[in-house]
């Protein structure tokens, strides 16, 4: 079993990687929580065990961005117990929540559990790989988009990421910035670029003036889709 293992005390992270190694997991490690989305996205670990107080982005924004995509169980650590802190690590999609200290026999045991009840679901939940929207057929895979008479449309890497994170986020609403930095992998980028390659991506989709509606600008808060993707 693969843990991603995230901690902004580098000790802590050590000691715990090895406990868990010795008992059997493969562990990635991450120390902020930009580097902890590009582990997740990279490795693709079977549980992610994840700090709340990150540097570059929190825990509970990590487990947002996760959520987005998958139904990878994630377990917060952290040395904020009260109701408060707990009730919000849940919301955010946390699976767990584990307060500091802890000993490593109860951290196995919680992610034994909560690996557990993810293999007993159904993986239906997981993000499809083929979506289909407004007649648009999306291979997240390939990054090709295809018109029904089969023409190919093509978008760039940072506007292609740009039009998954919203198809996936369909119909809520993505803030400008986790746009920007789900777009430009957390380095560089800004709300400005973003407005741009929106544009580019309603021109050359037709979004804009397709009869369901398209890309939806919230005003000083982010972009929606009013199409939900296709069932296939």
């Amino acid at each position: 079993m693969k843990v991603l293992l995230v901690d902004d005390d580098l000790e802590l992270l050590d000691v715990t990687a090895y406990a868990l190694q010795r008992g059997g997991y493969s562990v990635v490690v991450a120390s902020d929580g930009a580097q902890a989305v590009h582990r997740w996205e990279s490795e693709r670990p079977d549980v992610v065990v994840l700090d709340v107080g990150l540097p570059k982005m929190d825990g509970l924004d990590v487990c947002q961005a996760i959520r987005e995509k998958s139904t990878t169980p994630v377990i917060f650590l952290s040395g904020r117990a009260g109701e408060e802190h707990v009730i919000k690590g849940f919301r955010s999609g946390a699976d767990d929540y584990i307060s500091k200290p802890f000993s490593t026999r109860v951290l196995t045991a919680r992610i034994e559990a909560v690996c557990r009840r993810a293999n007993g679901k159904a993986h239906a939940t997981e993000a499809p790989r083929q979506l289909k929207i407004a007649g648009l057929s999306i291979d997240v895979d390939s990054h090709e988009i295809h018109r029904p008479n089969g023409e190919l449309v093509r978008l760039t890497p940072i506007e292609f990421r740009i039009l998954h994170a919203l198809i996936m986020a369909a119909p809520r609403v993505v803030s400008n910035e986790r746009l920007v930095d789900y777009a430009w992998n957390y380095y560089g980028g800004d709300v400005s670029l973003l407005k741009t390659h929106i544009s580019h991506i309603r021109r050359k989709l037709g979004l804009c003036r397709h009869p369901n509606g398209g890309i939806v600008s919230i005003t000083g808060v982010g972009y929606r889709l009013s199409i939900a993707p296709d069932a296939d």
